[in-house]
């Protein structure tokens, strides 16, 4: 019986990959009641489970890495990875010093985020899921990272900087000139306006589907890897004003979540300085490039997560002290010295410790 239970946690594990990869998207609350079944199925035969999870992250790292080195289109990553890696997140311990999976996964993780070039929506989706996963690993243990804070902040700067200027980046963020270039993307124009009056929330479709640019991208390559395929007209994306205010939403979520995490930290005055520059920036520039048709939501998020920055940031100022020479009590030094009695009697004991 163990062993069947065993087959069909594996097989479930499969399923899931399969159902996150379907056009339109799985409804959430079947890809939640699966992954509660393979959470309590892994529990089984735990050894065998992980040794699976294991080889799936080492796949993935393989395909990311030969991604990177043929420059093809979507970086190796599919969203069934992204599903399996949360997957694994919500199974596995995540506050161990080192795990057999969740350890990997990390490394992938911050070899995409800081490597990959976030040409298309689908890239840019994929890598604050990988963000957010990040985040619930290190909810606990709280350790850096700041490949994630790297990708956040400058996707926030996608959004107002200007690609062709570096000096607009203040050279706060390790990319090269072509990561630079491909977060044009998502760059709000001056003519651009929000049609609705709410925030787009991050959709998984965004991870299933692809933009038009990657379409055509696609079709002018000479050489295609066997496993690409040019995606159909009816699953590409636009990336209009609004899926830009909802990636620009959901970088300032998380850039609110990792403040909560690493307020404790020593060095939570120099890892977020540059993000109270950013978001002065960005809050700046909205009405500079007539942005103010910008949904309501977000630039109260904006204004909000900016005033308790500056909270955080002059707390930590505050009981941030400088270095000084430790204060130790001077000690006497020990005298062994005898003390003189002068009616001294042999009749009498004067050892105070002798019973």
């Amino acid at each position: 019986n163990k062993e069947k239970l065993g087959d069909l946690c594996l097989v479930l594990t499969e399923h899931l990959a399969v159902l996150t990869e379907q056009d339109p998207p799985v409804p959430a609350p079947i890809i939640d009641g699966i992954v509660k079944h393979i959470g309590e199925l892994a529990a089984v035969d735990p050894g065998r489970f992980g040794e699976h999870c294991r080889q799936v992250v080492i796949d993935c790292h393989w395909r990311v890495q030969q991604a990177l080195k043929t420059d093809t289109v979507g970086g190796g990553l599919r969203a069934s990875d992204v599903a399996l890696m949360r997957l694994f997140a919500s199974v596995f311990s995540s506050s161990d010093r080192f795990h057999t999976v969740i350890t990997p996964m990390l490394i992938l993780i911050c070899q995409y985020l800081s490597q990959h070039t976030f040409a298309t929506l689908r890239d840019i989706s994929c890598g604050l899921v990988l963000v957010g996963i990040v985040h619930e690993t290190q909810r606990l243990s709280r350790r850096l990272v700041p490949e994630a804070l790297n990708f956040l902040l400058a996707t926030l700067a996608a959004t107002v900087c200007n690609s062709a200027d570096p000096a607009d980046w203040d050279g706060q963020y390790p990319l090269s000139r072509r990561q630079r270039d491909a977060y044009r993307l998502l760059h709000i124009g001056i003519a651009e306006k929000c049609k609705s009056k709410k925030a787009l929330p991050m959709r998984w479709a965004w991870l299933i589907s692809s933009t038009a640019d990657e379409t055509s991208g696609q079709q002018q390559q000479q050489q295609r890897p066997a496993a690409t395929t040019t995606p159909s007209p009816s699953s590409t994306v636009v990336v209009t004003a609004d899926v830009k205010y909802g990636v620009l939403r959901a970088c300032l979520q998380l850039s609110r979540r990792f403040i909560d995490s690493y307020f404790q930290l020593p060095a939570f005055i120099e890892c977020f300085e540059p993000l109270q520059r950013l978001l002065a920036k960005i809050a700046e520039r909205l009405p500079k490039f007539r942005l103010q048709h910008a949904p309501a939501e977000v630039v109260d998020l904006l204004a909000s997560t900016r005033v308790y920055l500056d909270e955080q940031l002059g707390q930590a100022q505050s009981a941030r002290v400088p270095l000084k020479l430790q204060y130790h009590k001077p000690l006497a030094i020990g005298s062994f010295a005898p003390k003189f009695e002068a009616g001294y009697s042999l009749d009498v004991h004067y050892d105070p410790d002798r019973s």
